[in-house]
């Protein structure tokens, strides 16, 4: 019986691929260790009484509780449900929102996102909102609309009169500046470079703070008073917010800047937290005794090399890096490496994308998983090796994003071993299309899988069906057996019927006398 419920739940998993998908999580769990662009989950129930942190509202940091921020979004109630969750770019600020009876938090500048819609809303302007909002980045001025009730949100701190600090409340700094009252109303917003300090004061009914030196700065008016940029010194990095609102810049260095002991990760590109003026003597753009030239903002780099160039060392960073700078305007792209994956920031959202790979990958120590289909966080030439597209000598290769897969084999091929992997959320081949006898153990839903999920039916429909013939061929011999018994049986009954029979014609006697002899 066990034997024909297997066959049936095995049955049941082939036609309906989509019911083995989902995976149920917890509470706490977040998105900080899942893979792909999206992935589809269930949510128990009771998470709304726990306390597991949620920052944002509408889109929120990755390491939310997704069934928390779930219920926050109301795409969920508190008794669980399927979403689906999407990996969104980091956002400069996330607002704190009371909503379907959770409180998220306020935070800053965070690296990663999730959301519940693919395409994000903006977050609205809020008492909250702040300069620092990415969507404000690459503009020298810009307009918003306050909301009312400002005033009374004393926990958005404001530094500064009539320029503030750049992570103080807009629309509170608006209010101080007598710009709107606390209805709310529309402001023109003005960056400004950092000042040495900013002056508290008390001003339309609410107090501002004083604070020191801060890095950036903005107004209500195009030009301030006694507005002077600090001095570019050797310590001076591309973070500095008053290089955050265009693409490109000119600055003076002065002399030395070979001696500082500020740090550059980087060759040729330099993530945006190293030193500018040891970065330009690097790059060669400048001498030690300084000098002025132009760099430009650059995205983020999958990693940063470090090297020794005109006296300067720079440091090695293996890992992406949000921000970047120049000395021209265009960079050339990351080298695709052996270990190149197809998690790489610039394969980001891609379908489908084209690379060359170098040679001698065969002996390289990153991993593959899979075969045929491989894990995303494989080795993208080792698996063509592996596939083979390409031999050790390299070449070009075209690579698919693939839906994730429940289970990976490892399979030895053109000298590349490949190892095998649980259920892992996306995928990559070298086609396409993925063979049909590959088979259906792909994770999430689509026409694919309902595709290959009749394939496999068409090829376990003949096999339950043995089962099941199987289990009658036993009945039938559990029957048989049971009327063997009953023909011994009455043979018995025959038998005890001939002994009463001799009984009465003196076996009996003979019985006892036989009996005697022992």
């Amino acid at each position: 019986m066990k034997l024909l419920w297997s066959g049936i739940l095995l049955l049941l998993n082939l036609l309906f691929p989509s019911a083995q998908a989902i995976r149920t999580i917890t509470c706490l769990d977040h998105a900080r260790h899942e893979r792909g662009t999206s992935f589809t989950v269930r949510c128990i129930q009771g998470c709304a009484a726990k306390d597991y942190g949620v920052w944002g509202n509408g889109t929120y940091t990755h390491d939310s509780a997704i069934c928390r921020a779930a219920i926050h979004d109301g795409r969920i109630t508190d008794e669980g449900g399927v979403v689906t969750v999407y990996k969104q770019p980091g956002q400069e600020s996330y607002v704190g929102v009371e909503r379907n009876s959770i409180q998220s938090k306020a935070y800053g500048y965070w690296r990663s996102s999730i959301s519940f819609t693919a395409d994000i809303k903006e977050t609205p302007i809020s008492c909250a909102t702040t300069a620092q909002d990415q969507r404000f980045d690459f503009t020298r001025s810009f307009e918003l609309i306050c909301p009312a009730g400002c005033l009374q949100e004393d926990t958005r701190k404001v530094w500064g009169s009539v320029v503030y600090t750049h992570d103080s409340s807009i629309c509170r700094a608006a209010i101080h500046d007598g710009r709107i009252t606390d209805e709310g109303g529309e402001v023109t917003v003005y960056r400004h470079a950092g000042q040495p300090s900013y002056n508290g004061t008390q001003r339309n009914s609410m107090g501002s703070f004083s604070h020191g030196y801060y890095k950036s700065s903005f107004s209500f008016t195009p030009a301030i008073p006694g507005g002077n940029d600090p001095e570019i010194s050797c310590g001076t990095t591309a973070q500095d917010t008053r290089f955050s609102y265009q693409t490109s810049f000119e600055i003076t260095c002065p002399s030395g800047c070979d001696n500082s002991s500020a740090t550059v990760w980087g060759n040729g590109t330099y993530s945006h937290d190293s030193s500018i003026c040891k970065a330009a003597i690097h790059d060669g753009i400048i001498t030690k005794k300084g000098g002025t030239f132009i760099f430009y903002r650059q995205p983020g780099q999958p990693s940063y090399q470090g090297s020794t160039r005109n006296g300067i060392t720079t440091t090695k960073y293996g890992y992406y890096w949000r921000s970047s700078f120049s000395f021209t305007p265009e960079i050339p792209e990351a080298p695709i490496l052996c270990k190149t994956t197809a998690q790489e920031r610039r394969f980001f959202a891609k379908p489908a994308f084209q690379i060359l790979c170098p040679p001698d990958c065969v002996n390289s120590t990153t991993k593959v998983h899979g075969n045929v289909l491989y894990t995303d966080d494989s080795s993208v030439c080792r698996a063509a090796i592996h596939d083979g597209r390409i031999t050790d000598e390299g070449g070009l290769v075209n690579v698919f994003r693939q839906t994730g897969l429940s289970s990976y084999p490892g399979v030895t091929r053109n000298s590349v071993t490949s190892l095998p992997n649980g259920r892992w959320s996306s995928s990559f081949s070298f086609t396409e299309k993925i063979p049909d006898w590959f088979g259906n153990d792909t994770v999430g839903n689509g026409e694919k899988n309902k595709n290959q999920g009749s394939l496999a039916a068409l090829v376990i429909i003949p096999i339950f069906l043995i089962l099941i013939g199987c289990f009658i061929w036993r009945r039938q011999v559990a029957r048989r057996g049971s009327r063997r018994v009953s023909k011994r049986s009455e043979n018995l009954d025959n038998t005890s019927s001939q002994e009463e029979e001799g009984l009465e014609n003196g076996a009996f006697h003979h019985k006892v006398k036989s009996y005697h002899w022992f």
